[in-house]
């Protein structure tokens, strides 16, 4: 099955990109990182996801998608989404939208990172970031053991519990396969 050409990744910052760019390249022919210099972060997110947007909507014909990623910090899955939905115009009508992905790992990447590689004690209100760190210096954890974790085969009653515990995660799987059917048309 040939893949679509590429797939634009709008995200925070490295960790981000370290998740969700394998995730990504397992059905896209290119992924393109969209730069983060200097500065990353959500109000980065923010102020250059309507351009993308714009661009998506410009070149429907194009086999391209976007993945929006921007940590829920104190915001949390809803208002994140929200405010995605406002700075990009989107109207969650129109055709050419459904090639635009939004994920929200909440509180942040490092949580999603933490369940995949097994923390089930993880929650979406603690900030894991260095908890994350420190397990990666160990050896205990990875980015790269995240993303095999991602395609591992659920239970139901695993899926069951994922969404009860992490619903962004859930959300953002969603997400990702939505955008990811995409590439196989």
């Amino acid at each position: 099955m040939q893949k679509k050409l590429r797939c634009l990744l709008l995200c925070e910052d490295i960790e981000q990109e370290r998740l969700l760019r394998p995730i990504m390249e397992r059905h896209f022919r290119r992924v393109y990182v969209e730069p983060r210099k200097p500065h990353g972060g959500a109000s980065f997110v923010l102020q250059r996801v309507e351009q993308l947007a714009n661009y998506i909507r410009q070149h429907q014909q194009e086999a391209v998608g976007l993945l929006v990623v921007i940590d829920g910090d104190k915001a949390g899955l809803q208002g994140r989404l929200e405010e995605i939905y406002a700075a990009a115009g989107l109207t969650r009508r129109a055709a050419w939208e459904k090639k635009i992905a939004r994920c929200v790992p909440s509180r942040n990447i490092e949580t999603w990172e933490m369940w995949l590689c097994g923390a089930r004690e993880v929650d979406e209100q603690t900030d894991y970031k260095e908890t994350f760190r420190r397990e990666v210096e160990r050896g205990a954890m990875s980015a790269p053991m995240a993303v095999e974790a991602w395609f591992a085969p659920l239970t139901p009653e695993q899926r069951q519990i994922e969404e009860v515990r992490l619903p962004a995660l859930a959300h953002g799987r969603k997400e990702v396969t939505r955008l990811q059917q995409f590439a196989k048309r």
